[in-house]
């Protein structure tokens, strides 16, 4: 090949690479922007929106518009030529959403045990959060969706329901899907705005329980205890309780049952006079109210109650308490929902997680008592201690637990019977046919800028040995 054949050659060669390069490097046209666009409603030639098989509005993305660019004077910006300068459209800044948190009470809160401890959690989330936050109490379960309105209407996006009562009001409310997000305390399902939560207060009724029968006169065997028949997981409660004083007293345990309404003072009295005069050493309450702890405080009667505050209800008649601690949790739902990372959820609390306490035990309790309970609340604690272990009998002397076999929570929560170490019950109950609805007036801290110093700490806990 000649030397000029080799330099044709080789000129086609650098001519063809350099056209490869020009047609997949960088000769072409530079691409353009991409056009911003802004997210709107759907809407058909009426101009009506355009929805989901759900009911719920749709939505597309179109590119933003272009708008003439103006001085702080409103005059026309031009260019060299004085031909109209043009900019985007500003897209529509995205809705700030303002969380307020509204609670249903289904009675009174001044005077409930379990209100008392939602208050200590309300007060949090102003302490924690920064929210505001309201309630509105005595709702009927029939009147549920007229106090989420009231809620609503005051600018509430998040409601706290706080009683079991309320569960299937909930779930119907939620099934509107208008925004709303639903904290369920005793609900036991969950949906893409509602979570639910409860806690496994048998475990520290049963501590409660040795505790009552370590306690009894040794002259009497006998503990009494009054019990809302609606009270949350009432049976599996009052048993846990029952189980515990077994650990003491064994088959010599004798536990008398009265039922009574929680709003219903005449009923409590009667109640615990009838314990009293029946030689009951020791009484435990389960109930929505106070009321039967101040009561048995007069009467002089050693005294156990799902009171968080109750040390300074009693302070000369109670040994010790049980009851819930949902600060923790209502806090951090509230806060996923704000941080929109919201995980509805079904959530027990047990011992471990601290969603269910001790009170601390009174300094007037009997030598040995918080040593003799810390011990059990701990093998609770670990998992150790089952305390629906059988062989276990109803009142009515049926095995209900096979011997050597154990209840896991969900079979607790399904109890509908007593243990047969209940020797008697009696019910001071009666009809209320006209009962009273709420006034739907809202509630709030008494001075917005400061959180009520009676709610801003946790109630005392005792503190068990790890």
């Amino acid at each position: 090949m000649t030397a000029f054949k080799r330099k044709i050659r080789n000129f086609a060669a650098i001519f063809a690479a350099a056209a490869a390069v020009f047609a997949f490097g960088g000769c072409n046209p530079e691409e353009e922007d991409p056009v911003p666009m802004k997210t709107v409603e759907v809407t058909n030639e009426f101009g009506e929106a355009v929805t989901d098989a759900d009911g719920n509005p749709t939505y597309t993305d179109v590119p933003l518009e272009t708008v003439v660019v103006t001085g702080e004077d409103g005059s026309i910006v031009t260019d060299d030529s004085g031909n109209p300068q043009f900019e985007y459209e500003k897209p529509p800044e995205p809705e700030k959403i303002v969380w307020k948190v509204g609670f249903v009470y289904s009675g009174p809160v001044e005077g409930s045990t379990t209100n008392y401890v939602f208050e200590a959690a309300r007060a949090q989330i102003k302490k924690s959060l920064g929210l505001e936050t309201c309630y509105v109490e005595n709702v009927l379960v029939a009147d549920f969706p007229e106090a989420v309105n009231v809620l609503r209407d005051d600018g509430c996006n998040i409601i706290v329901s706080c009683s079991p009562r309320f569960a299937n009001s909930v779930e119907r409310e939620a099934r509107t899907l208008d925004g709303t997000y639903y904290i369920s305390f005793g609900g036991e399902k969950s949906s893409s705005n509602t979570t639910c939560f409860g806690g496994e207060l048998y475990q520290t009724a049963a501590v409660c329980g040795m505790a009552a029968a370590y306690n009894l006169d040794p002259n009497s065997n006998k503990i009494g205890i009054i019990a809302d028949p609606g009270e949350y997981n009432v049976y599996g409660v009052l048993d846990a309780f029952c189980l515990g004083a077994a650990e003491i007293t064994l088959a010599q345990t004798d536990v008398r049952v009265n039922w009574a309404w929680s709003n219903n003072t005449s009923e409590i009295e009667a109640a615990a006079d009838d314990l009293i005069a029946q030689g009951c050493d020791v009484i435990m309450s389960y109930m929505e109210t106070d009321y039967p702890v101040r009561y048995c405080e007069n009467k002089g009667v050693k005294l156990i109650a799902n009171a968080a505050n109750i040390p300074e209800l009693a302070p000369d008649a109670y040994i010790t308490g049980f009851n819930f601690n949902f600060s923790t949790h209502v806090v951090d739902k509230v806060r996923s929902i704000m941080n929109d990372n919201f995980n509805p959820t079904v959530f027990r609390g047990d011992i471990s997680s601290g969603m269910v306490r001790l009170v601390t035990f009174s300094l007037d309790s009997k030598v040995g008592t918080e040593t003799i309970c810390s011990k059990y609340y701990d093998y609770i604690k670990s998992g150790s201690a089952k305390i629906f272990t059988g062989e276990i009998k109803n009142a009515n002397g049926v095995v209900t637990v096979e011997k050597g076999q154990s209840l896991s929570a969900d079979n607790v929560f399904d109890i509908n019977w007593l243990v047969n170490t209940v020797r008697r019950t009696n019910s001071f109950t009666e009809i209320n046919e006209n009962p009273q609805s709420s006034d739907f007036l809202i509630h709030r801290f008494p001075d917005e800028t400061t959180v009520p110093p009676e709610t801003t700490e946790e109630p005392d806990v005792v503190v068990v040995a790890e």
